[in-house]
């Protein structure tokens, strides 16, 4: 009986010991081709650095994670950290400025609204202005930011994607010089002609310079003195700065949100997601500052962030700005589960379209929804990947320190993304 016994306690190991090694043979092999992957996909290389995480929403699961907790220059992938920002913060619609009307004065206090005489955004203030026939009186505000970001390029001041931060924007900021004219026209008694191809502005000053037949745009220099005089030649009537009691004020609705943040993310413009930030740290704090606006988006929306972030500006310019692929995945999962996927898709650029997505990743249709980022030998790209089986993926894909050209490191991605898309 013993024996018998000890046959069959023998035999039942043997059996289920089967079992278990096939279940552990399939665990390593599985684990086994996930450590593979980066390898399989050429990721590993001594060229450059990089980064990528793929992570399946539905079943929780990382598909693909290759130095996804180190840190990269986001570029303007950081956009996506604005943009959610602002989601959670923002009303449906802003003021460009406070209003009060008096027997023989109307007082506006602007709010730092970059869409006033934008030239591609909407906004109902300048027609509620142009309508007046009182004189207009603009009232001050404490503006504590300085005018450009923490690790900003100064040579860059008189390029079109570095503009000024202010209290009272206007035509976003910049004006544009083609052949011998400039837009808005009150810069034209500034503006000479130079057979210098790299000079468009001088540093201190608002005297622009233009050579040949190029097109281009330009930032000036922003003062709310500047402000009142490019609005008094516009509107051709009186406005003068004023030192009116506040209380009296109220806001003047005027500018939808939802084209800001497609100029945010379509468009990639550094002005918009500073002015947002701007906007949301008075409204918080009281103060307009950028760092404000960082801090309160740390300590109440991303208080479980997987890796803290070096975070110091809304637009990605700093090159002082680090986070990991695997921050840029968790930010991109906390968006679609609390405004779900349809609003943050219709928000985020695709391929299969026009647009540099489609130019750089192209498809028959759009299967990526993605932000890209680029400064100087560095290119990211982070957002949702439709795979060829319907399947929604998370991702994030960070290349810096290159020194090849960018394109060849998108024709890379792009093989990448390819191959996740047919694999997944």
């Amino acid at each position: 009986m013993i024996l018998k016994n000890d046959y069959f306690c023998r035999m039942y190991f043997i059996k289920h010991s089967f079992y278990w090694s096939l279940i552990l043979s399939l665990l390593l092999s599985s684990c086994a081709i996930k450590k593979n992957q980066p390898k399989r996909l050429g990721l590993v290389n001594n060229d450059y650095f990089s980064g990528l995480m793929v992570y399946n929403p539905t079943s929780k699961e990382t598909l693909i994670d290759y130095n996804s907790e180190l840190y990269f220059t986001p570029a303007s992938t950081l956009k996506l950290f604005t943009l959610y920002t602002s989601l959670n913060y923002l009303p449906d619609s802003i003021a460009t400025f406070h209003f009060f009307e008096s027997a023989d004065t109307l007082y506006i206090q602007p709010q730092a609204d970059p869409s006033f005489l934008h030239d591609s955004l909407p906004n109902k203030s300048f027609q509620f202005l142009k309508k007046q026939t009182k004189p207009i009186a603009v009232v001050s505000d404490t503006f504590e930011d300085f005018i450009y970001g923490d690790g900003w390029q100064w040579d860059d001041y008189q390029y079109y994607y570095m503009p000024e931060k202010s209290l009272f924007p206007i035509y976003g900021n910049v004006c544009l010089i083609k052949n011998d004219t400039i837009s808005p026209a009150f810069f034209k008694k500034n503006l000479q002609s130079t057979t210098n191809m790299d000079l468009h502005r001088d540093f201190f000053a608002n005297n622009f310079y233009y050579n040949g037949t190029k097109r281009f745009k330009v930032p000036f220099k922003t003062s709310l003195t500047n402000s009142i005089n490019l609005l008094n030649d516009t509107l051709n009537q009186s406005v003068s700065l004023s030192q009116f009691n506040s209380e009296k004020l109220k806001p003047y609705i005027s500018t939808p949100i939802l084209p800001l943040y497609h100029r945010l993310m379509d468009e990639s413009e550094n002005f918009m997601a500073e002015q947002l930030f701007l906007i949301i740290s008075k409204t918080k704090t009281g103060k307009y500052q950028v760092k404000n606006t960082i801090q309160i988006a740390l300590d109440s929306l991303l208080v479980d962030i997987p890796n803290p972030p070096k975070w110091v500006d809304a637009s990605g310019l700093s090159r002082y700005n680090l986070t990991t692929p695997k921050n840029m995945v968790y930010l991109l999962d906390k968006m679609i589960n609390q405004f779900g996927q349809e609003k943050i898709f219709n928000l985020m650029p695709r391929n299969g379209e026009k647009g540099s997505l489609q130019k750089w990743y192209p498809a028959d249709k759009p299967y990526l929804y993605a932000k890209t980022g680029s400064v100087s030998n560095n290119h990211n790209l982070s957002g949702y990947l439709i795979t060829q089986k319907g399947t929604l993926l998370i991702f994030s894909f960070m290349n810096n320190n290159f020194i090849t050209t960018s394109s060849e490191v998108r024709k890379k991605m792009n093989e990448v993304l390819q191959d996740i898309y047919h694999k997944y």
